[in-house]
């Protein structure tokens, strides 16, 4: 299993770019990067680059396979294929591929036999792909023509694209030590940041160049954010317009709408949330909005904003619907199906021995396409330190440590949780789980240390690229001695607020009223639910069925009483997830 897991690594990083003419609807360019190999299948990833002055609407991506691949499902565009000859068509979402650098990304699954080759030549909408390259990051790209200060460019076709403040000239108020200083918040660099010192009020400022359209602002907070900020413009660098701020921040990721202009934009903050200074990954500056990846509607917005397609529509689906079954471990999924006729739709994985050598990730993406159903991970996570995941564990000194084993294990992990994403599964991840019971090693310290390390996974987690991931927030509702919301590590950390069902009844109002409206469930229970007597839980998962036998209840009858209410969601009740 290692072995397959290094081979896939290798093939993972290779990245082919197709050159060739131009196209009818402009000069395209391709990358086609295979993420995922398993011997007779992979995952590919393919981004669309419109490198030409025009944009294009509707699009149809063509190819031949060199070899035998069978695609077996496409996300973000719609296959066909007779023989080696393949397609990807625009969805409803993402017919326009902006001018001049804007990009269009899909992926599919295939099946081969002998080895994969990548194709050598791309066809957008009947034309060849190639020309020059995508602008590079660094470049504005052409505007309608020089900008003056005092005298924006209007945002719209002719505005600039890209991150305006990618690698500008920058300064801040303070920088904590040596290799936080404030260019690391515009070198387009996830694993570098500015640090400021440990006071307020702080401020961070890019110089653009020139006046320019300011239309979106990204902040991207490290685990030492901002409680209250404004983010300001400025033609000048000395008098200074407000253009959006927050007196209840709660980190992540940022992402700002706002409607102004100017040569310089900054980041004023007057309150820290944290009793650390002010740390931002990225400043991000953009006169042409970046698209929000598109989703359903339904009144939760995910907590990261990059959120992929398939993880927002599992959000919302557990948002609108009840009941949901769910077990731990798949051979107890298996006996549930043996007792009851019907499968639960929800299997629990655990990732418990993953920092100690075991990995079962492609075990994971088998279930799910077999399967076809909702996968849940929690983690029992050996301390760092040495000892099991209920040993005494000193873990603060390690968070400001990335060579620490606490990085190690959270990057392995956050790593195996994209390899599940790049194969187009959905997680629901349930980190530091139980949150207030005093038992886990990451509960030892309080509420403050937990926050801090659930955030530190967080931005790990953002970092790698998982954007498959539902953030799951758990701990006992109720029966202990301290409030289930005195540990939330805030809404922009958190999709679902979940309890271990051990306690009554009163648990859903309680894990109702932790957050903004966000969505709940039972992440753990000994027994399954009942339509006609419990709460309208989103979503419940049974622990394992070792345990069945000293939960003091007829967990086998209980599964059966459940099973037959056909208010209770099974597997083959779920929608085709493969077309989300």
């Amino acid at each position: 299993m290692l072995a397959g897991a290094a081979v896939a690594a290798v093939l993972a990083a290779a990245l082919v770019t197709i050159p060739s003419a131009h196209a009818a609807t402009g000069s395209c360019q391709v990358q086609y990067q295979v993420t995922n190999d398993w011997g007779a299948g992979a995952t590919v990833n393919v981004v669309v680059t419109n490198t030409g002055p025009t944009a294009v609407s509707g699009w149809t991506l063509a190819w031949t396979f060199p070899g035998s691949q069978t695609i077996t499902d496409m996300w973000n565009a719609t296959k066909t294929q007779s023989g080696a000859a393949a397609t990807a068509t625009n969805v409803s979402y993402n017919p326009v591929i902006a001018a001049n650098g804007g990009s269009v990304t899909f992926g599919f699954n295939v099946t081969y036999t002998g080895s994969d080759p990548a194709p050598t030549g791309f066809e957008l909408n009947g034309s060849a792909c190639g020309g020059p390259g995508p602008i590079p990051p660094s470049s504005p790209g052409p505007t309608s023509g020089p900008s003056q200060p005092g005298s924006p460019s209007p945002s719209g076709p002719g505005a600039p694209p890209g991150n305006l403040a990618l690698r500008r000239p920058v300064t801040a108020s303070s920088a904590e030590g040596t290799g936080l200083a404030a260019a690391n918040a515009v070198d387009g660099d996830r694993g570098t940041r500015w640090s400021s010192s440990y006071t307020d009020p702080q401020w961070i400022q890019v110089d653009l160049g020139a006046v320019r359209p300011v239309r979106q602002v990204i902040l991207r907070w490290e685990a030492a954010y901002a409680r209250s900020y404004e983010v300001q413009t400025s033609a000048d660098g000395t008098t200074w317009t407000t253009l959006a701020g927050t007196a209840a921040g709660d980190g992540g990721d940022d992402v700002l709408t706002v409607d102004g202009s100017g040569r310089y934009v900054r980041m004023s903050g007057t309150t820290r949330g944290t009793a650390w200074g002010y740390s931002l990954y990225e400043l991000e500056v953009y006169a042409v909005p970046v698209a929000v990846p598109p989703g359903p509607d339904c009144g939760q917005v995910p907590a990261d904003p990059s959120a992929n397609t398939k993880a927002r529509n599992l959000i919302c689906y557990l948002r609108t619907h009840a009941y949901v079954s769910g077990q731990t471990d798949v051979a107890d999924a298996d006996k549930v199906q043996q007792l009851t006729g019907r499968y639960p739709a929800i299997v629990a994985f655990d990732f418990m021995e993953y920092t100690r050598g075991s990995i079962q990730t492609q075990q994971v993406i088998d279930w799910a396409r077999q399967r076809k159903g909702i996968v849940a991970f929690q983690w029992h996570w050996y301390c760092p330190h040495g000892g099991n995941y209920s040993a005494p564990c000193d873990f603060t000194p390690d968070l400001s440590n990335p060579s620490s084993k606490l990085y190690q294990d959270i990057d392995l992990v956050v790593g195996e949780l994209k390899k599940i994403g790049d194969a187009g599964v959905p997680v629901l991840f349930r980190p530091l789980h139980e949150s207030n019971n005093n038992y886990m090693w990451w509960t030892k310290r309080g509420q403050a240390a937990y926050q801090q390390l659930w955030r530190l996974i967080y931005q790990r987690a953002q970092l790698a690229g998982a954007h498959n991931i539902v953030w799951v927030f758990n701990g006992m509702a109720s029966g202990q001695g301290t409030a289930l919301s005195s540990w939330y590590p805030g809404d922009g950390y958190v999709d679902l607020v979940t309890s271990d069902y051990f306690q009554s009844g009163g648990d859903f109002s309680t894990c109702k009223a932790i957050g903004s409206a966000k969505t709940v469930g039972v992440a753990e229970t000994f027994s399954p639910l009942n339509p006609s007597t419990d709460p309208a839980w989103p979503y419940y998962v049974v622990w394992a069925s070792r345990d069945w036998p000293g939960s003091g209840k007829d967990v086998a009858g209980l599964w059966k009483t459940a099973m037959a209410d056909p208010r209770t969601i099974a597997v083959s009740q779920l929608p085709d997830m493969n077309a989300w």
